[in-house]
């Protein structure tokens, strides 16, 4: 992901935000950590991977319905599932 200065309009505007000591020195080590050049490089792309959608639409649909059956009890055990594709188990043999 991109960190240039001149992404999205090239306009860049300052933003001030109140953060607990704690949470700002957290913040700092994990910048280093991951070895970004400065703390506003690393908040906005935090911003960005918050704010932009990781998963394509259909992707999203998809883990929706996953969860929505999960939920409805559409589920079955592995064994089940090799069974239903045909997929002997390794352990039985």
């Amino acid at each position: 992901m991109s960190t240039d200065a001149g992404e999205n309009n090239g306009e860049m505007v300052k933003l001030n935000v109140k953060v607990p000591k704690r949470l700002l020195e957290e913040l700092d080590e994990l910048a280093e950590e991951l070895n970004y050049t400065n703390r506003s490089e690393f908040v906005r792309e935090v911003l960005r991977d918050t704010t932009e959608p990781i998963l394509t639409p259909g992707a999203q649909e998809g883990v929706s319905q996953g969860y929505a059956d999960v939920a409805a009890g559409r589920t079955m055990s592995i064994s089940e599932a090799k069974d239903r594709l045909g997929i002997e188990d390794e352990s039985e043999e």
